[in-house]
């Protein structure tokens, strides 16, 4: 029940799209970005549309005296309200604003200054009133500060004029304006980069909170990720996730998953205390079988050839039944910590050359022992169980019997090294894949070239790892695909 680890998002895309972080930042930052763009825009259309209401209240000022005339001129067409008209032209009109009339029979009464002095002043006429004529011109209108009824015009010098008809008259003559605007489309212009600047600087600090904001509110969650993930098959009992100031809604989550957890323990106990019940009353059974056939065996003159081997066949069967009961309850007894183990000098050679003969008589395939040469003087002695050790031994023969091509022989090697004593167990056969080698001695795990040879329990090497370690020693392998294994362990000397 180990946790496999996720797999991390590693793309722009995954972390910004496949994680709830990435989502949570995209959203808040997405809703950020069009609230302040709305808000910008807002801001600056506010600002375009006072500037031009001041603009436009000034211009109406400016020319009360000139809409009554223009309005007394339609209704007394004389010389002397013209010139009185015209004068009026000539005292409104100063640099920065112009005004004109236009005759209903479209001929045009400009300012004196106008029509004498600059020859600006009718080219800026002529570029005003041909802007509402001539749609073309409008392509080539600036629009800041132009309303729906006004037009922005530049002269020769590049200033530029906001131009419109202010006013008109009962027989059909029109008022025309025309004011420089150029202080205040800088001005505008100037409060435009303004607020982008201000825009800016508010986004990048407010993807800066949002991120640190985001962080903070999914901690709880990352804290919960990791504490589940440290749960093991081991630590179910005592495995209970606590959160410290944690959202509502984290909270009610670590609380169900402790309820999870409390389950599995109850569940995972039951199901240690079944396999060890049933495994160590499966065992007197099988014993009892066993000697039944050696005993068949024994004076089994009258039986012919092929029925001696189906008894030898049992009898070899009846014993790796037998093995994998004695793992399964080693299995249990280690997880309710039941283990016992009697540790004391033991004869390694011995217990190999034992292993070795019993190994023969179940395998067709040669099995060769190689001891060091201080094994003539004397035994050679480690600390471990003998027991253990030998269970150890024919469950590693087993392995490499089972995934070695027939014929190829088993070797066994013993060493010494440094007060250690190295056994390895190696074999010719298909050899573990590299990315199997870290999960070799896992529980259940089989490897994906294992299943296509032979089906097992996958329990065999995980066992043989526990009793190694009990007995105070290590082991490790080396592999290479279609080559063979090698089983190193590695014990204290006595």
């Amino acid at each position: 029940m180990a946790p496999q680890a996720g797999t991390p998002p590693h793309g722009w895309r995954q972390r910004l799209f496949g994680s709830l972080l990435g989502q949570l930042r995209l959203a808040a930052f997405t809703t950020v970005f069009l609230g302040f763009t709305a808000a910008s825009a807002f801001t600056v259309l506010i600002n375009q549309q006072c500037l031009l209401r001041q603009q436009q209240a000034g211009q109406r000022q400016a020319a009360t005296t000139l809409t009554a005339w223009l309005d007394q001129i339609g209704s007394d067409p004389s010389l002397a309200n013209t010139d009185q008209l015209r004068q009026e032209l000539n005292r409104r009109s100063v640099t920065e604003r112009l005004f004109w009339v236009e005759r209903s029979d479209g001929s045009l009464l400009l300012p004196a200054a106008a029509s004498s002095e600059a020859t600006a002043s009718p080219r800026l006429v002529e570029l005003s009133m041909a802007s509402y004529q001539d749609s073309w011109s409008r392509q080539s209108f600036t629009p800041l500060l132009v309303g729906t009824n006004h037009r922005l015009v530049k002269d020769l010098e590049g200033n530029s004029y906001l131009t419109h008809p202010l006013h008109r008259s009962a027989d059909g003559s029109q008022l025309w304006v025309a004011e420089d605007v150029s202080t205040n489309i800088a001005t505008f212009r100037t409060i435009l980069l303004a607020v982008a600047g201000v825009w800016i600087l508010c986004l990048v600090l407010t993807s800066v909170a949002i991120s640190i904001l985001t962080r903070r509110i999914l901690q709880p969650l990352q804290d919960l990720h990791r504490m589940a993930a440290g749960v093991t098959s081991e630590s179910l009992a005592s495995s209970h996730l606590k959160l410290d100031q944690a959202p509502l809604e984290v909270e009610e989550l670590a609380g169900s998953f402790n309820d999870l957890l409390d389950r599995l323990a109850l569940a995972w106990s039951q199901q240690r205390h079944f396999v060890g019940l049933v495994s160590h009353e499966l065992r007197n059974p099988l014993m009892i079988i066993g000697g039944y056939l050696r005993r068949l065996q024994r004076r089994g003159q009258n039986l012919d050839p092929e029925q001696m081997r189906a008894l030898a066949t049992t009898e070899a069967e009846t014993h790796r039944i037998t093995r994998m009961l004695n793992d399964l309850l080693d299995l249990s007894r280690s997880e309710s910590g039941q283990l016992q183990m009697v540790l004391a000098p033991v004869a390694v050679d011995e217990v190999l050359t034992t292993a070795c003969d019993l190994a023969r008589s179940q395998l067709s395939r040669p099995l060769l022992l190689t001891l060091p040469k201080e094994a003539a003087e004397g035994p050679i002695k480690a600390v471990a169980e003998t027991d253990r050790l030998q269970q150890v031994l024919l469950n590693l023969i087993e392995n490499a019997d089972k995934y070695s091509p027939p014929g190829r022989p088993i070797c066994l090697d013993l060493s010494q090294d440094a007060g250690k004593l190295c056994i390895s167990v190696q074999d010719q056969g298909i050899g573990i894949s590299p990315e199997d080698i870290p999960k070799v001695f896992d529980r259940f795990h089989r490897g994906r070239n294992a299943i296509e040879h032979e089906r097992g329990s996958g329990l065999g090497l995980s066992v043989v790892k526990l009793l190694v370690e009990a007995m105070g020693g290590s082991i490790n392998v080396e592999s290479e695909i279609a080559v063979g294994s090698r089983f190193h362990i590695h014990l204290p000397a006595a």
